[in-house]
């Protein structure tokens, strides 16, 4: 409920006709029915709410409630016009006054997370959920980690936390922490025609059929990209959701992360291609990446994944 904290007298102010306090008490005598329920509410007497919504039709010459001695004050259409306004006006000032609250708590007011494609596995996005539903007043950026062309923890553009496939490389001025294992699946649509195939596939198959893969860039660097490469015939795509649309669609045949295959193996969307020797593509070590500045809420999120 908003609060209206004393201020210096001394300092000249706006002459407000329509004030947080005011909306307040209307939508409540609105919505609890009555001005004794309203004051209840307030922690008031019935008069003092009534003469709150008093004042303001005074003051701005219109009348909010249609008022009948033994029944419920009803709305006018004017008054149902500023009751419609103050539902949208009193929710930004809570939330304005719990962003201050948050400030004075230390809590950062925006968290920049950069995420890759192929990692943005399920559990990561629940973690993102229940961070989200632990500090409501947060603002959460997220971030594709191919527009981060350079890390500064001075930088507010910059990404706070990383969740990507390590570049093995020195991260100045951030720490970092391997938290997990991405491992590749061969993996087509049910129409393709290595899908027919029933019995075990050899990586010679594959050197004849097209393969989606990404393509090169500031992140997935040519070295990162040419040990996905199985094959001569390439569709090369800028993003994730890319590679999953040509793959939906039968273009092509992919290496594809086994936590995000999950979904479309039970949608029957995807195959897995069985392979001889399932062995070859070893898995890409997933990295989290935090800048040492993070707030309660930053540090709160990294440690859903490593111990502080």
């Amino acid at each position: 409920m908003i609060k209206l904290a004393a201020v210096n007298r001394n300092i000249e102010e706006p002459n407000m006709l329509v004030t947080p306090e005011r909306l307040t008490y209307l939508v409540l005598v609105a919505d609890k029915g009555s001005f004794s329920a309203a004051g209840r509410e307030m922690g008031v007497s019935p008069s003092a709410v009534a003469q709150v919504i008093q004042n303001m039709e005074i003051d701005l010459n219109i009348v909010l409630f249609d008022r009948v001695a033994g029944k419920a004050p009803q709305l006018t259409a004017v008054g149902k016009a500023m009751y419609m306004q103050a539902l949208e006006v009193i929710p930004r000032l809570q939330a304005m006054e719990k962003r201050a609250q948050a400030f004075q708590a230390g809590i950062e007011d925006k968290l920049n997370i950069a995420v890759y494609g192929f990692t943005l596995f399920p559990s990561y996005v629940d973690k993102i959920a229940a961070l989200s539903s632990k500090f409501p007043e947060l603002t959460i950026n997220l971030m594709d980690v191919e527009d981060i062309t350079a890390l500064s923890v001075d930088d507010s553009n910059a990404a706070d936390i990383i969740i990507a496939p390590s570049q093995l490389k020195q991260r100045h001025g951030y720490d970092t922490q391997i938290i997990d294992k991405l491992d590749w699946l061969v993996v087509a649509s049910p129409s393709h025609l290595l899908a027919q195939i029933r019995s075990r596939l050899t990586y010679q198959d594959l050197i004849s059929h097209r393969q989606i893969i990404t393509a090169e860039s500031l992140f997935a660097e040519k070295h990162l990209v040419e040990s996905l490469r199985l094959s001569p015939n390439l569709l090369y795509c800028s993003q994730f959701y890319q590679i999953e649309s040509m793959l939906l669609n039968g273009l092509g045949f992919a290496l594809f992360p086994s936590h995000l295959a999950e979904k479309h193996f039970a949608a029957t969307s995807l195959v897995e291609l069985k392979m001889e020797d399932s062995e070859q593509q070893p898995g890409w070590p997933i990295e989290l990446v935090w800048s040492p500045s993070l707030g309660p809420a930053g540090r709160w999120f990294v440690e859903q994944f490593v111990e502080l």
